[in-house]
């Protein structure tokens, strides 16, 4: 393009030039030399700034360190669920006179876990005392044991000393006058888990006083690095440094100046809007409201809504509470502070929004404008953009995942730089740097900015040159004053990184998220591509599409400028090679991301958008060429497009409701679209061979090759970016209201949001209703027979008390709607005989020790009252003869049906035939519920039978269920029927009497203030709901779990367990939990997720611990500080490579 002519951009952009242009444009004489305090104005400012910018993360910070001190005002356990599980170090003295002062039948002196919770010695300390022995036991490590003549033949003043350390847990019985009377100790990290101080000590006034003077001690020095604030001089750094580079910005705009040309503001095309302008504002605006959001939305605003208390961003379901440093601000303060406003989802996605517009306009405006103006006057080339962008947003993007907000920064950095080139000018460049770093500091996606600027440092350089002319200080010394700016600008960005946080804080996190993981190579890479083609949500056919465009349009524009010698008529030689650079180098770094989700796709929303337009040029020039290289690129488009359509039209969670197709390739009657459309593709390339053929012998023969027209025909074989980018956006549009339509009045995405603009702000919390007397709710037998013996009458065999098998762990989770987070690995309730305290209830089976009001001994799910309550099953062990079975149940007086009892509930577990709810008929035994109509009499007629609706999992403990206003009009009775006639041993059912309880929604049975756990999935769906808090180290007790359907609480629990540190892991060491029965309003046969009752575990006196006080002290600590590394566990699990 060197001997062009310059044509100017439509609209009095500036002009398109490219670096060997730069170099020989002639140097205007400028009006004056810059001055000598200009000079020492930019300089001094940008190098100060760049100073203070550098020693941000080595100054000072204010950090709050806590610590845990027993005994408090009683002898009575603590409880105090540490973030970090293991803390920094813990001490504890004990006199060994406390080893007689434990309850009758105990021995349990100090322990930091509850006994009972889950794997506790292999996690906590414990001292225990067992027939007059003693035992230190930290994570299953043996520090010190001494028999019982060992103990007897110690001084009654004697104390036992405990140390735990990064480097060693030691423990030492010592008294007065005496040396160490018995030593041992660990050197190893085995510090335990603490959510507290438990003991069965007695806890009566005399007992701890005693106790206390004798020294009884435990100091627990909780991880609070974290918790910390900048000091005045670190906040006067920040401060100091951002005045600095604006003065040094505002010095390199006025030395830009020099050379006379006039200031340019906003171009005449920004103010142009058309209609391709409208419909991308009405498809975002369309979508903000009805579509699908993204996997992590409920992740990133917790994570926001708690940093309000805990005082940093920490990643509060992983890596033990680290914060997200060094990445994540500015854009997570910036939903922190949306986040305080109001958690709906319209307000917490608006960021979002606002960013799909920056790119789009300066996509439209900036970028393919200086592509050259042959290029922006073409309509096919905005539509085509328009329409991979769209592609790219909808699946991508709408959410509160950081793509959206690096896609803008990419835009506005790769915008900068181009502007800097077309003007001759520095500042648009130092401020694209400034956008590249903060790019950077968005996630490690965010290594595209960096590579934007390394990309454009020839240019900048030749920019530069051409520049210090215009000093008047010529050499090295009008280098540097150029050059300082930039150092400012590029390292203003530590200001997001460190600004709460010092350096050692910052290297500790990132270690801990590099070692728990996931953590994966460079080379590993190509799995994100992979599970692009899987059928999972992560592989959908929104999600492969605009992949494919985008890789074809590169691919074309590659191609063609190899051919050309690196020329497109028409096109601007440098800016479109800069852009391959810049997707080549970006698409390298990727992979340098130590995850690979196909999530991070949705950085190339705008880049993809530049392409695509330019690629419809070289489109139009093939196209154009003959015939059958016409019909040639239609066929591989609709090839292409057969590719995408082999995924399902999957989306995340609750945005799946009402969808087609959501958990399957697109098909009508089992034929699949794909298929149909690889068929015509074959069908249209193989006309175009033919064409290519014949045109190839009527040139061999001597003839003409055939004349291409202009027609219908080829403009659309001229916008394949722009027709598939446009049917991938419709379709998907089209899917979300079919499902909005489809679920009306019931909840979908959709529904919530416009509710959201009503004023109802809830979400789902309004739809989900609960049941609140499940014990009370149990209908009476007509006969009147007992509630506990109503299962069994004269015509059922089979069927036993106990005939339901220990294990009911449910069968595979479908993947669908989930994707690739993790591996199906789970942690279930146990299943071996325990206490009625330990267990009592579970949906996956167990056994008493009592037996319940029939003789059964099954742990009974959802708290129901085994006292109560009977329970039949006709499970038969494999190793006994196998029969059929049959039960039918006592007639049960039906009340009416009402707002708040719509429904006729039965808890049963087993594998029983119906139709889940796609219609798709499940195998199993037959299982009915019958109704009739009694008259007073007595008499029974008008009977007839139902299916149930059962939403699963099988073959745990579930609920079925039945909505009264389906049953016949003058219903009154109904009872329940079973026929086991399988002989397999994994066929067998087992059920409870039928129920009709009170419902409430879960907004106004939870409420607001209770804290609870909302699993990462479902917050963005729970605006109303609170998520714990946590502060200086130690976590709030949560009152209930929210989780995700079956499905996503299987695959996605792992993540958040205590393998990896998560949020699970603290507050559940704790807490023992049982499921409150909940269903969707309407929708009655869908699985919206769970809803879990959490209550603190009891000592053997049944009684809970108190809430621990924690001291709280501000130290000043150096930047560099270090308390030493934190305790990890070494996961048991891994998570799936994606």
């Amino acid at each position: 393009m060197g001997n062009q002519r310059n044509w100017p951009l439509r609209g009095g952009g500036p002009q398109v030039r490219t670096t060997r242009q730069l170099d020989s444009l002639p140097v205007r004489t400028p009006k004056s030399i810059a001055s000598r305090w200009l000079r020492l104005l930019t300089l001094l400012s940008g190098l100060a700034g760049f100073l203070l910018f550098i020693a941000i993360p080595f100054l000072p910070v204010n950090q709050t360190q806590s610590t845990l001190r027993w005994p408090q005002q009683k002898l009575d356990s603590v409880v105090a669920p540490l973030v970090s599980y293991a803390p920094q170090e813990i001490n504890a003295t004990i006199p060994v006179s406390s080893f007689d002062d434990l309850r009758d039948g105990q021995n349990l002196v100090l322990g930091t876990l509850p006994e009972n919770s889950e794997e506790a010695t292999s996690r906590g300390l414990f001292v225990r005392s067992i027939d007059g022995s003693v035992d230190v036991v930290s994570e299953e490590s043996v520090v010190l044991q001494l028999r019982p003549d060992q103990v007897r033949a110690l001084p009654r003043d004697a104390v036992l000393i405990i140390s735990s350390s990064e480097s060693e847990t030691s423990a030492t019985i010592t008294a007065p006058g005496h040396e160490d009377l018995a030593e041992a100790s660990v050197e190893r990290d085995v510090r335990p888990q603490v959510s507290g101080i438990f003991t069965e000590l007695k806890s009566d006034d005399a007992t701890a006083g005693t106790l206390k003077n004798s020294g009884l001690s435990v100091t627990v020095d909780i991880n609070s690095r974290f918790t910390s604030s900048p000091t005045l001089l670190k906040a006067a750094a920040m401060w100091g440094g951002v005045i600095l580079l604006l003065l040094s910005l505002w010095g390199l705009h006025r030395l830009d100046r020099l050379d006379g040309k006039p200031f340019r503001g906003i171009p005449q095309n920004w103010r142009r809007f058309r209609l391709v302008d409208a419909v991308v504002v009405l498809v975002l605006g369309w979508w903000h409201i009805f579509g699908a959001n993204t996997s992590d939305d409920g992740f990133l605003l917790t994570m926001a809504r708690v940093s309000h208390n805990a005082g940093y961003m920490a990643n509060y379901y992983r890596w033990y509470g680290v914060p997200e440093s060094p990445f994540g601000s500015p854009y997570y303060d910036l939903l922190a502070l949306f986040a305080q406003v109001s958690p709906n989802s319209v307000w917490m996605r608006l960021p979002a929004l606002i960013f799909a517009l920056i790119i789009w306009f300066i996509a439209s405006r900036e970028l393919i404008p200086r592509m050259g103006p042959r290029v922006d006057g073409r309509r096919v080339v905005h539509w085509s953009a328009a329409g991979v962008f769209l592609a790219f947003w909808l699946p991508y993007d709408n959410g509160t995942r950081p793509e959206p907000y690096i896609a803008a920064m990419l835009m506005l950095t790769w915008s900068s730089f181009e502007r800097a080139i077309a003007t001759n000018r520095l500042l648009p460049a130092a401020v694209g740097t400034i956008f590249a770093t903060l790019t950077l500091a968005g996630g490690p996606t965010g290594m595209f900015g960096p590579g934007i600027l390394l990309v454009y440092l020839p240019s900048l350089i030749t920019v530069l040159r051409r520049r210090i002319s215009l000093l008047g200080v010529p050499g090295w010394r009008g280098t540097v004053l150029l050059i300082a700016p930039f150092l400012a600008a590029g390292t203003s960005v530590l200001i997001a990184v460190f600004g709460d946080q010092p350096l050692g804080s910052v290297l500790e996190s990132i270690r801990v998220r590099s070692e728990v993981g996931p953590s994966l190579r460079w080379h590993d890479e190509g799995l994100r591509y992979t599970t692009l083609f899987e059928q999972l949500a992560d592989g959908s056919v929104a999600r492969r599409v605009p992949m494919l465009l985008m890789v074809t349009a590169v691919i074309l524009i590659t191609a063609w400028l190899l051919r050309h010698r690196g020329r497109i008529p028409g096109v601007a030689q440098g800016p479109i090679q800069r852009g391959l650079i810049i997707y080549f180098l970006g698409t390298a770094l990727l992979s340098f991301t130590p995850t690979k989700w196909t999530h991070h796709f949705g950085i190339y929303a705008g880049v993809g958008a530049v392409l695509a337009g330019v690629a419809a040029v070289v489109l139009g020039r093939i196209v154009m060429k003959a015939v059958w290289a016409r019909t040639l690129t239609i066929g591989a488009f609709i090839f292409l497009f057969a590719q995408a359509l082999g995924g399902t039209n999957g989306w995340w969670y609750v945005a799946h409701y009402g969808i087609p197709w959501w958990d399957r390739t697109i098909q009508y009657h089992g034929v699949q679209a794909a298929d149909i459309v690889l068929f015509i593709s074959l069908v249209v390339i193989s006309v175009g061979v033919v064409q290519l053929f014949v045109e190839r012998h009527r040139i061999a023969e001597g003839g003409q090759p055939r004349p291409v027209t202009f027609s219908r025909y080829a403009r659309f074989s001229r916008a394949p970016f722009a027709v598939l980018g446009c049917f991938i956006v419709l379709f998907s549009c089209a899917s979300f209201a079919k499902g909005f339509i489809s679920q009306y009045p019931n909840y979908s995405v959709g529904l919530g949001n416009l509710r959201t603009l009503k004023g109802e702000t809830c979400g789902m919390a309004q739809d989900v209703l609960v049941e609140t007397n499940t014990n009370d709710s149990f209908l009476t037998p007509v006969n009147g027979t007992p509630l506990g013996q109503s299962l069994e009458t004269k015509d059922s065999y089979g069927f036993s008390p106990n005939g339901v098998p220990k294990d009911l762990e449910p069968d595979n989770a479908d993947t669908s709607s989930v994707g690739s987070i993790g591996e199906n690995s789970t942690t279930g309730d146990t299943t071996s005989e325990s206490t009625d305290e330990q267990q009592q209830s579970s949906t996956t089976g167990g056994f008493r020790k009592h037996e319940g009001v029939n003789g059964s001994k099954a742990t009974l799910p959802f708290d129901i009252d085994y006292t109560k309550v009977p329970v039949l099953g006709s499970y038969v062990p494999e190793d006994e003869p196998q029969q059929a079975a049959k039960l039918t149940s006592e007639w049960y007086a039906l009340p009416q049906a009402s707002e708040d009892t719509p429904l006729v509930v039965v808890s049963i577990a087993g594998r029983t035939q119906h139709h889940d709810i796609n219609g798709i008929k499940q195998g199993g035994q037959k299982f009915f519920l019958q109704y009739a109509t009694r008259d007073s009499d007595g008499h029974i007629h008008d009977s007839g039978q139902v299916e149930m609706l059962d939403a699963g999992p099988t073959p745990s403990w579930r609920n079925v269920r039945f909505p009264l206003d389906r049953l016949p009009e003058g219903t009154n009775v109904v009872r329940l029927k079973v026929e086991d006639s399988s002989l397999d041993p994994e066929q067998w059912v087992a059920i409870t009497p039928p129920r009709v309880p009170h419902l409430e929604n879960l907004n106004d049975y939870i409420g607001s203030e209770k804290a609870g756990l909302l699993d990462w999935s479902v917050g963005l769906q729970f605006p109303c709901q609170r998520s714990y808090d946590h502060f200086a180290g130690v976590a709030e007790l949560p009152e209930y779990r929210i989780s995700p359907d079956y499905d996503g609480k299987v695959w996605l629990s792992p993540f958040q367990d205590y393998n990896g540190g998560g949020a699970m892991g603290s507050v559940e060491s704790v807490l023992t939990s049982w499921e409150k029965p909940a269903y969707l309003k309407g929708d009655w046969q869908r699985d919206w997720g769970s809803l879990e009752i959490y209550s603190l575990r009891t000592d053997s006196q049944g009684k809970t611990p108190d809430t621990a006080e924690i001291d709280h002290e501000v130290i000043r600590r150096a930047g560099w500080w270090n308390p030493g590394k934190m305790k990890l566990n070494a996961p048991d699990y891994k998570l799936a490579a994606r």
